[in-house]
């Protein structure tokens, strides 16, 4: 089961991240997304940062998950803008998750 399959475990993350339960919708549209690719014949990857993105310092130090959130000692799915973005551009430059999602994470 993932976060956006129960409504008490998403709220609980909205929450935690400060942002409002009417994102729900938008997170519950990119799950299903994400299922159409899945079941699509095209080439694709999809990319789902942790659940705090913020801006912040690029590290280069980050973990590579795949469809469960990457949690740091204290349990919490965090990373900054900046190693998100590094994440992509290794993405696009060596792709290692065609036909797959990943994350990343400290």
């Amino acid at each position: 089961m993932v976060r956006a399959d129960s409504d008490e475990l998403l709220h609980a993350t909205l929450d935690e991240v400060g942002l409002p339960r009417e994102y729900a919708a938008a997170v519950r549209g990119h799950r299903d997304a994400l299922n159409v690719l899945r079941t699509s014949n095209r080439l694709w990857t999809y990319f789902s940062p942790a659940e705090d993105i913020a801006p912040g310092e690029r590290t280069g130090r980050f973990r590579v998950g795949g469809d469960q959130p990457v949690l740091d000692a204290e349990g919490r799915s965090r990373v900054s803008a900046e190693d998100a973005a590094v994440a992509v551009i290794d993405e696009v430059e060596l792709p290692r998750f065609v036909q797959r999602r990943f994350t990343i994470g400290y």
